[in-house]
């Protein structure tokens, strides 16, 4: 069974790589940077759960 937090950190990890992946089509690198944003706030999210 897959935790709530873990199951949140792997959705984040899957936008970081799409982004990635996208970032190497020139017709793609806002859609990359959207999706490295979401990666970014998932990992704040996180991190915000982790202190309480």
């Amino acid at each position: 069974m897959v935790k709530q937090k873990q199951a949140i950190g792997i959705l984040g990890m899957v936008f970081a790589v799409a982004g990635g992946i996208a970032w190497f089509f020139p017709e793609a690198r806002i859609p990359a940077l959207i999706l490295w944003g979401i990666a970014i706030i998932i990992i704040f999210k996180l991190k915000g759960k982790r202190r309480t």
